[in-house]
């Protein structure tokens, strides 16, 4: 592209390399960059930073900005890794995963060929601190990326008048363009703010919610040149303060902090205040760390590794469910490899070699045609797996995995609070469950076991939101974590004492307890936990409630019909689907439930026997795969299981109220 090339800048190179590590490291779950998403707002900055400046300088130095060529150089940095990635990825999805997972991510696999994941992931409101299982789920950030190459031109030549006139000062080309850049930005960021509150997905997927950053990486380009340079050592302390505010964010943010809203200020303040800390002080210890060769080889294959890094930890959890951190890290590690390759044999030679040659009219044209045979490639594998999880060996499996009983009714909210009701709707006798996601998985046990005894069954569940009255306890991201868990706790428990049922049924996950004593940002230790229960269980025996608790179940530590699947379809490296009773089980959750029931009115049942009674556990009891993941029962086996737990219910009520 025609125009002055800005000044090699070794710092900025390596503060790629940073961010990449932020991430691939965030995404191995290392405990200690739980935060380490932040390095994807470094590259929204960054690449505002670069776009910006490359347009400005073409416009200043040629009078004119072409937007094909940008379009077809754009293709050419982006298209040909993402390309050999998707494909490579849907060959191992094909091969590898389970027949019954396939669909779904060939479904992905199509957005990203058309470069609208981002979109796809917020119209159908994926959690991307909960979503691991996608291995493409890290291309949102790509797309974001793509939409702004394709709206940020034309948005500035459009936008902007004086952009189409000769004979403006340059000057004034830059304040009218600083002022749309900042006028853009407020925008966008008052967006991010209101959607994180009001539809998070959005907020963290789409691209207007986003592009203040990006407007804050091209006010910079603009605003530095300008600048009268401070002292070398106030260029420091400006670096200083930028690492600080990412490190900050990285030690204190997790999946519990509403993002982007105003939190993503401050990796993106930092990332700026590199930038410009940088341009001042090259030879700064900060900038000379940042220049170092690993950083700034990490920041040249920075994009490639970036797209190989997780599906190849995708495929090592899929070969190993219990792979850990220290897997994931090795199969990030080892992802170095092909994203090298990807980078001298493809990357480069499409940046620089014959590709780049092609006249400029030919390749953006070029890069959709190739963008839609990948769409229509992945299309098709997508109808190929749903086919194949169609299939007689593998239907059970694809129907355990959505084999839930009442989704509709889970309560994002107090006020969106729903009123459901099962078995025997027309009684007067009335039995309230209360609990997360552990107790709406025995409804439809109870629902059977309703009509068997003549109870209406009023279900009150939420998500992540346990029993245990926990609302003071832990740290500020606990706190916050629960906050809206809390509010609905309280209005269900002023609700089941004001219906003054014949009973009500408890039940909750256990590994708010880890079972290894590690806790993790979202966990409670377990005199936490027995206090918690104590207050809940305390205040329903007050009100003279009837109460029971219902253990929990194991968890298996794999996707049970994704192993089914893969065992069913003798896929190489398909394990055994049994699981160990010992491990599978949280002691320390036991106990304190046990400890904080003590001299109450207070009834626990345990259905365990019936999930598994020998050390060694199968899956599947009675034709019926037990479980729909690796820890909540399906609805056809909660209903297999329900006379014994509407005979323990029964047992456990006074009985006047039977």
């Amino acid at each position: 592209m025609a125009g002055q090339r800005p000044a090699f800048r070794p710092d900025i190179e390596g503060l790629r390399g940073v961010a990449i590590l932020l991430v691939v490291l965030f995404h191995a779950r290392v405990s200690a960059f739980a935060g380490g998403f932040v390095g994807v707002d470094v590259f929204f900055v960054l690449s505002g930073f670069f776009i910006t400046g490359l347009l400005v300088r073409e416009r200043e130095s040629t009078g004119d900005v072409r937007l094909g060529e940008f379009y077809g150089r754009r293709a050419l940095r982006l298209l040909p890794a993402l390309l050999v990635v998707l494909f490579a990825t849907l060959a191992i999805v094909m091969t590898l995963y389970a027949p019954i997972d396939r669909a779904e991510i060939a479904g992905t696999a199509r957005a990203v060929a058309l470069h609208a994941a981002n979109v796809e992931y917020a119209r159908t409101a994926v959690n991307y601190f909960g979503s691991g299982d996608n291995p493409l789920l890290h291309t949102w950030s790509l797309a974001v990326e793509e939409q702004f190459y394709l709206v940020w031109p034309l948005l500035l030549v459009v936008m902007v008048p004086l952009l189409l006139r000769d004979d403006v000062d340059p000057r004034a080309e830059r304040r009218t363009m600083l002022a749309y850049i900042a006028g853009f930005g407020v925008l966008s960021f008052i967006a991010s703010v209101w959607l994180t509150e009001v539809a998070q997905p959005w907020a963290f997927f789409g691209m207007p919610a986003r592009i203040w950053e990006f407007a804050l990486g091209g006010a910079l380009a603009l605003l530095l040149p300008n600048w009268e340079a401070p002292s070398a050592r106030k260029a420091m302390t400006l670096q200083l303060l930028g690492l600080a505010a990412l490190a900050l964010a990285v030690a204190t943010y997790d999946r519990a902090t509403p993002y982007p809203g105003l939190a993503a200020l401050l990796p993106a303040l930092g990332a700026c205040a590199l930038v410009a800390g940088g341009a001042w002080a090259p030879e700064s210890a900060i900038s000379r760390v940042l220049g170092t060769a690993p950083l700034r080889w990490l920041g040249r294959v920075s994009y490639a590794w970036y797209l190989w890094h997780w599906p190849l930890v995708g495929l090592g959890a899929v070969l190993d469910p219990g792979i850990g951190a220290a897997g994931r890290v090795a199969w990030s590690a080892l992802a170095l490899a092909p994203a090298w390759l990807t980078y001298r044999f493809i990357e480069r030679p499409a940046r620089s070699g014959g590709a780049s040659r092609l006249a400029d009219r030919w390749v953006a044209p070029a890069a959709l045609v190739l963008s839609v045979v990948a769409a229509l490639v992945a299309h098709g594998a997508m109808r190929s797996a749903q086919r194949r999880a169609a299939q007689p060996d593998q239907r059970p499996f694809a129907t355990a995995r959505e084999d839930r009983i009442a989704p509709e009714c889970w309560s994002p909210t107090v006020e969106q609070a729903k009123h459901c009701e099962f078995g025997d709707v027309g009684s007067s006798s009335v039995v309230a469950l209360l609990g997360d996601s552990h107790a709406q998985h025995w409804l439809a046990g109870l629902d059977l076991a309703g009509r068997e005894h003549h109870w209406r069954i009023d279900a009150m569940v939420k998500g992540g939101c346990p029993v245990a009255d926990m609302s003071e306890l832990g740290g500020a991201r606990f706190t916050r974590y629960y906050r809206e868990c809390a509010r609905y706790r309280e209005a269900m428990l002023r609700r089941i004492i004001a219906m003054r049922p014949a009973a009500v049924v408890l039940a909750s996950w256990d590994h708010y307890i880890p079972p290894d004593g590690s806790i993790e940002d979202w966990q409670v230790t377990p005199e936490m936990w027995r206090r918690g229960l104590r207050r809940t269980y305390e205040r329903l025996a007050a009100a003279g409630i009837p109460t029971i608790a219902i253990r929990d179940v194991p968890r298996t530590g794999f996707d049970v019909p994704a192993c089914l699947s893969r065992r069913a379809a003798t896929l190489p490296f398909a394990h055994e689907c049994v699981y160990e009773r010992r491990s599978s089980l949280v002691p320390r959750a036991v106990q304190a439930q046990d400890a904080a029931a003590s001299a109450l009115p207070v009834h626990i049942i345990d259905m365990n026997d019936q999930v598994c009674a020998t050390e060694r556990c199968p899956v599947v009891q009675g034709g019926v795969v037990v479980f729909t993941d690796d820890n909540h029962l399906t609805a056809a086996f909660s209903r297999l299981v329900a006379p014994v737990l509407g005979e323990r219910i029964a047992r456990a009520m006074p009985r006047g109220n039977r």
